[in-house]
């Protein structure tokens, strides 16, 4: 009768959840020190990505049902308690991984839009919950968990293809063609956990680990180089899914000066 209740009461555990702590400093060490962000049943939620907007920090994410995946968002205020889920962008087509990001005032959004076949990218224009498309800043494949930054001059572009293919793209500004980087042409496998963050002065990237299974642990990779003839990046932590109990998997992972955020897998 135990074991029927251990079985039982791990079947009603959601596939996915979110985490949240407060970013005290020796973060990968205290990962079991966290605040959840549980679904209702029939739901899971995945994919959390951070944004601070006039001194709140949001925490924007993947709303999964049984029929297909929204942006939903919450906010935290000054003790960490968090507001109700509302959602920030539902369209015809299943949508994942809220990559945002801010630029010339304004704030962005490039979730990810497989069916479309494209990376698309939406502006706020009532943040948090009023979008409007843009532009699609490459065509063409079904496109995974891209993310978008700027660094030394450029803005680029991290997707993935044929499930972890990674794929890199550059641009001179947001209204520029996306130019196809030459490591394109290689089968590099990496792709993205999160968004790029820099730290103790590295510019880190959180990479899925999918050799065992789909999302199994975080791969933290410091890019190294990066120009548009060259990309390097090596690899200097894990974090693996045993900071909660029955954990099976752990695949995106976002940070910023104040808070970290990172969901588990339990089925």
């Amino acid at each position: 009768m135990i074991l029927c209740g251990i079985v039982f009461a791990i079947a009603l555990l959601p596939e996915y959840f979110i985490a949240i702590k407060k970013n005290e400093g020796d973060v990968l060490n205290t990962l079991h020190s966290y605040t959840p962000l549980m679904p209702p049943k029939d739901k899971f939620y995945a994919d959390p990505f951070l944004f601070k907007y006039k001194g709140i920090n949001y925490i924007f994410f993947e709303d999964y049902d049984d029929h297909k995946g929204v942006i939903s968002y919450v906010s935290l205020d000054e003790n960490s308690q968090m507001t109700p889920p509302k959602v920030a962008l539902d369209l015809s087509i299943h949508l994942s991984f809220p990559c945002i990001f801010s630029e010339g005032g304004e704030i962005y959004m490039i979730p990810e839009t497989y069916d479309y076949k494209a990376v698309s990218l939406f502006k706020a224009v009532e943040f948090p919950a009023k979008w409007e498309h843009v532009r699609s800043l490459v065509r063409g494949e079904k496109f995974s968990d891209p993310i978008l930054f700027k660094h030394n001059g450029y803005y680029w572009l991290f997707t993935s293809v044929q499930r972890d293919r990674l794929r890199i793209y550059y641009a001179k500004d947001l209204g520029s063609p996306f130019l196809p980087h030459p490591i394109n042409h290689r089968r590099i496998r990496g792709r993205n956990g999160g968004y790029v963050y820099f730290t103790n002065g590295q510019l880190i990237r959180p990479v899925m680990d999918c050799k065992v299974m789909y999302g199994r642990r975080v791969i933290l990779k410091e890019i190294v180089q990066l120009d548009p003839k060259r990309f390097v990046e090596k690899t200097i932590a894990h974090i693996e899914p045993n900071w909660a109990l029955d954990l099976i998997g752990t695949h995106t992972y976002s940070q910023n000066e104040e808070y970290v955020v990172y969901d588990g897998r339990y089925r």
